[in-house]
């Protein structure tokens, strides 16, 4: 889980030190194909987020005691 969540954390770090590169300077180099793959990973990283604590909530189902 460490490791996930590590990644994640980089991924979205990366992704907003892009989004602030480009918020500063609009217009330089974001071509169509750039913002579709930048779309495209963040909708990946939601998913993953999304799985990542799905799986920890069901491993933590399970351990509940059952009557």
């Amino acid at each position: 889980m460490t490791k996930i969540t590590e990644r994640i954390t980089l991924a979205t770090e990366a992704a907003k030190a892009r989004y602030r590169e480009l918020s500063e300077k609009p217009e330089d180099g974001l071509e169509t194909a750039e913002k579709i793959f930048l779309t495209v990973g963040a909708v990946i990283l939601a998913a993953a987020a999304i799985a990542a604590i799905t799986t920890f909530v069901d491993g933590q189902i399970a351990l509940l005691p059952s009557n």
